[in-house]
């Protein structure tokens, strides 16, 4: 989840992400952003998890805590 939040949140490229994640390149990193939306897509508590995250840091970034 972290990644897919830094890659839509931070405006970041995916080379960047796996850089702060432990040093993995961009295709590992796509790789995961690729199996969390697999798994988000089986998953309902999963997205719902996602979604509520998604959202809060949406709030945070437009100062409605």
């Amino acid at each position: 989840m972290l990644m897919e939040l830094l890659y839509r949140f931070c405006k970041i490229s995916q080379p960047e992400i796996g850089r702060l994640v432990g040093g993995i390149n961009y295709s590992a990193v796509s790789r995961a952003r690729s199996r969390l939306r697999s798994r988000m897509e089986r998953e309902p508590e999963l997205r719902k998890r996602f979604d509520e995250l998604r959202d809060r840091l949406q709030k945070v970034s437009r100062g409605k805590i």
